[in-house]
């Protein structure tokens, strides 16, 4: 039985300024990490899930970008990310607009993942 996600992992080419960028839109502080057999990546813990970048040799398959995988963070406040999104050039896939569980968008990271922002009406622990 599944408890809860423990971890989102990123394929970058440049898994440094990959980092950089989600640090600059979110304010998470990643660290470089090394072990086992692989290369140097970044990886953050934001509450109880491991959002880690890792270089494409880390992982089974080597292509970046857009796949089936998106990423949805839950924001304090929609409007403040989307302004340090345009800030940095960050191209909006999906207006801002209601779910039925709060206001969300996608926008593209630099390396072409998407990203999902939501700032939900309610907290989890309803």
């Amino acid at each position: 039985m599944v408890k809860s996600i423990c971890g989102v992992i990123l394929s970058s080419a440049d898994p440094a300024a990959l980092a950089k960028f989600y640090s600059a839109i979110m304010d998470i502080s990643f660290e470089p990490e090394k072990h086992g057999n692989l290369h140097v990546h970044f990886g953050a813990d934001i509450g109880e899930v491991h959002f880690g970048i890792h270089p494409p040799e880390n992982l089974a398959k080597s292509a970046t970008g857009y796949s089936t995988t998106t990423i949805a963070f839950n924001v304090a406040s929609l409007d403040m990310v989307i302004e340090k999104l345009k800030a940095l050039g960050a191209k909006e896939v999906i207006a801002p607009h209601n779910e039925g569980f709060g206001l969300t968008t996608t926008y593209m990271d630099p390396e072409g993942n998407h990203l999902e922002l939501v700032e939900l009406d309610y907290n989890f622990d309803r």
